[in-house]
């Protein structure tokens, strides 16, 4: 397959959702979901001092627990990463988009986007999904912005809203859950080590209550992700690593019978 060639008039330049367009790209439009679909739930991104911190659970539900593994944060480049609740299909084609659009942009104009510009970079990516077909999706990005020397955060709503938090981002179904968490337990001056014990305990009450969630499996050995992103770049923690911070937590909840002890549990 050769590549499109544009003329003047009709050339794309460096935007990758409007060379999609002028290819004939674009994901077809839809009126209705023909069956129920697997939707991905609860991602976390929480800012500390040495950047920001991402936990995600690994599963994928509809009307039944569809997967039990799904990644659903994968970084964009080195120093970003991106996650997606929503569709699962159409958040992991997004992401896969994603880390496109900007491997397209800088290969077009040899630059680097800024963070900034990856978060508004996808802006009509995701209102042209959302508002042309019935698989939503809605993405967090989050990273470590190299010209501030400091982590940040963008959420998003349904129709490509882009907006940039100062603390945290919570994106899925057990959004309550660990929003209240996250809440609880928030400082400006987490430690990286801090930032991730309380995402993890955020994802752990939002799967304690919200039947969407997946939590830690003991059983088939399947943690939610723990990523990270400093000045050294994207790290996604090791499953034994998850394994340690979980299993913590639920032998304090197993010691205590499930009651609430303490500030944060």
């Amino acid at each position: 397959m050769g590549l499109p060639l544009f003329d003047i008039s009709s050339d794309p330049g460096p935007s990758f959702s409007a060379f999609l367009t002028a290819s004939n790209m674009t994901t077809p439009t839809r009126t209705s979901a023909s069956e129920e679909l697997a939707h991905a739930t609860t991602v976390v991104a929480i800012k500390c001092t040495q950047g920001v911190v991402m936990v995600g659970d690994r599963q994928a539900t509809s009307s039944q627990i569809a997967m039990r593994d799904v990644k659903k944060i994968a970084a964009a480049d080195r120093f970003t990463a991106i996650a997606i609740s929503g569709s699962a299909a159409m958040g992991l084609d997004f992401i896969r988009l994603a880390q496109l659009s900007f491997e397209h942009y800088e290969k077009m104009t040899s630059t680097v986007l800024s963070l900034s510009g990856k978060a508004n970079y996808l802006v009509p990516m995701i209102r042209n999904n959302n508002l042309s077909t019935p698989f939503y999706i809605v993405p967090l990005l989050a990273g470590f912005d190299l010209s501030h020397e400091t982590g940040r955060i963008f959420d998003y709503d349904g129709a490509g809203g882009c907006y940039e938090k100062t603390d945290f981002g919570v994106i899925g179904s057990g959004t309550p859950f660990a929003e209240s968490t996250l809440r609880l337990g928030f400082r400006a001056d987490l430690s990286l080590e801090e930032a991730i014990d309380l995402a993890v305990l955020a994802i752990y009450e939002a799967a304690d209550n919200d039947p969407s969630t997946g939590g830690p499996d003991f059983v088939r050995g399947i943690f939610p992700m723990i990523v990270t992103i400093t000045s050294e770049g994207f790290r996604e923690l090791s499953s034994d690593e998850s394994a340690i911070r979980f299993r913590a937590i639920s032998d304090r909840r197993t010691a205590s019978g499930g009651h609430a002890g303490g500030s944060l549990r």
